[in-house]
């Protein structure tokens, strides 16, 4: 039996400094039908160069940098051939059984809309515990089905992951026609993408969940998850969205709550930052408060303001004096 062709598509954007090692970790794949592509988002380094240096099974294609994830896996989306689709950041090591071990999930639970891995975050100097054990609700649903991959009911699924993102975008291994059917991820977030697309898939059937690490997510400087502003307020975009799109009212109840929650932690850090009139622009849009917690949150906040704004005034008025 002929094996069903996996796409394996790379955003990258100046990613000399790993993605050769990322690169060969896919080609040393155990299983043999993999095509990869690279959407190259506008890189001014040796990317094209590192590409051309690996096998013919690596496309490139090159566009306008376009300032996000989206836009260049959506083009690689495009152009992809397999049955199966996986996105991979160009700094993310695969281990060898991924692809294997996940194409034989969608053998095993043919009604299942993707296949999701556990994985392990790793720096220069060290590697973290696996990610599922730091996910509550997911490490106690793997204990109690026991070793092994099992399938998730949809429902189940996003309930837990409006609770712990036990799942990131290296992880699904995607049907191409239900990625390609949704529209692929959502180029309006420059963040929280891979979030929105995988809610909106699970929305679709059950997911096979895959206890084993199957790859390994590098943390440096560069990462897009140093910047909690950025974070934030794409986490609410997303959040927001999804409240339209979601069919169940429980679900809905709960990313209007999670929407609360976030915009009063976005509150929070751009008091930190000094934007003040943005910061005072959040309460209209979570008043009233809805328990102590959040009173608790107004009052401190709102106190925070207050001072800042009065610091900053004092220091101007010497200014505005002598003018």
């Amino acid at each position: 039996m002929e094996l069903p062709l996996v796409t394996v598509i790379i955003p990258a954007f100046n990613a000399e400094d790993y993605l050769d090692e990322t690169l060969s970790s896919i080609e040393a794949q155990t299983y043999p039908n993999i095509e990869i592509i690279v959407v190259d988002d506008g890189s001014t380094d040796s990317t094209p160069e590192i590409v051309n240096g690996h096998t013919s099974r690596v496309r490139y294609i090159r566009q306008d940098n376009s300032g996000s994830c989206s836009a260049p896996r959506n083009l690689g989306l495009r152009h992809a051939a397999g049955e199966f689709i996986t996105f991979f950041d160009a700094d993310d090591i695969m281990l060898p059984h991924k692809v294997e071990h996940q194409v034989e999930q969608f053998f095993s639970y043919p009604e299942a809309v993707f296949v999701t891995s556990n994985y392990r975050n790793f720096t220069e100097n060290e590697k973290s515990a696996d990610h599922f054990s730091s996910c509550p609700l997911i490490a106690e649903k793997c204990l109690e089905i026991g070793p092994g991959p099992f399938l998730l009911p949809s429902q189940s699924c996003r309930n837990i992951l409006l609770e712990e993102n036990f799942t990131i975008a290296s992880s699904p291994l995607f049907r191409r026609s239900l990625v390609f059917n949704e529209g692929g991820f959502d180029e309006s977030l420059r963040a929280c993408e891979d979030f929105h697309l995988i809610y909106r898939i699970a929305m679709k059937g059950p997911v096979v969940v895959l206890p084993e690490v199957a790859f390994e997510r590098r943390l440096h400087d560069l990462n897009m998850s140093g910047d909690p502003e950025r974070m934030m307020s794409n986490f609410l975009l997303s959040r927001m969205d999804l409240i339209h799109q979601e069919t169940e009212q429980i679900f809905r109840k709960k990313l209007k709550k999670l929407v609360r929650h976030m915009k009063r932690e976005l509150q929070t850090q751009l008091i930190r930052k000094g934007k003040l009139k943005a910061a005072v622009s959040l309460y209209g849009q979570t008043f009233p408060p809805c328990s102590r917690k959040e009173i608790k949150h107004d009052v401190f906040q709102g106190t925070k303001i207050v001072l800042t704004a009065l610091k900053f005034r004092d220091v101007e008025q010497p200014e505005s004096v002598q003018n």
